[in-house]
């Protein structure tokens, strides 16, 4: 009998311990197949991830090179227009000083000016001219023929060179002054630089 107890024991025994082991090996394969899939879930997002950070990198280098770009052209742009106002500059602005500076031309623009300028049929008397505080003595004799036909004419402390003209009391006036007519020969002579310059 105790042959068996033994045999039943021993059978019992090696039935647990082989139900035991598939237990075990079944958990394993269980333990594994989670891994593995974690695993391959960790590797799925760590490619998005990767993803992710290289298209927002390409973004941020394409934005990058596009403003450097931008701004490169706008340099460029900034430097060709410096250097056509200096040449526009240098070659305008010393005649246009030189032809304001003469009292003789500045009393012919005031004369031709006050000939054309006729803004609603306005007669002499209703025009106001205004000329610089610094030139008053070089047109006082001029200005005091024309205030005796009935222009109004005044000094303006604003004025460094030419003149300004319009009707009393409307509050515009137009400009024949030195910055004026630079502005003007610049402006029409822009095209014809750039052109010669940059192509």
């Amino acid at each position: 009998m105790s042959n068996k107890l033994q045999e039943l024991t021993d059978k019992l025994y090696n039935e647990g311990l082989s139900k035991g082991k598939r237990e075990a090996e079944s958990l394993l394969e269980t333990a594994k197949a989670e891994a593995a899939n974690i695993l391959a879930e960790a590797r799925r997002k760590a490619g998005e991830i990767e993803a992710a950070a290289k298209k927002q990198a390409d973004e941020i280098k394409s934005n990058a090179e596009a403003e450097i770009k931008l701004a490169g052209r706008q340099i460029v742009n900034d430097v060709k227009q410096s250097v056509e106002n200096m040449i526009l500059t240098s070659a305008v602005a010393a005649d246009v000083k030189r032809a304001f500076d003469d009292a003789g031309f500045v009393k012919s623009l005031i004369s031709s000016a006050m000939t054309k300028f006729n803004p609603s049929d306005s007669n002499p008397s209703e025009l106001l001219l205004l000329v610089p505080e610094e030139r008053k003595r070089d047109f006082a004799e001029y200005l005091d023929r024309k205030t005796a036909a009935g222009l109004e004419a005044k000094t303006d402390s604003a004025l460094k060179a030419g003149f300004k003209i319009g009707v009393k009391n409307d509050g515009y006036y137009i400009g024949f002054t030195d910055e004026d007519f630079v502005s003007l020969f610049k402006a029409s002579l822009r095209p014809k630089v750039s052109e010669l310059l940059f192509g």
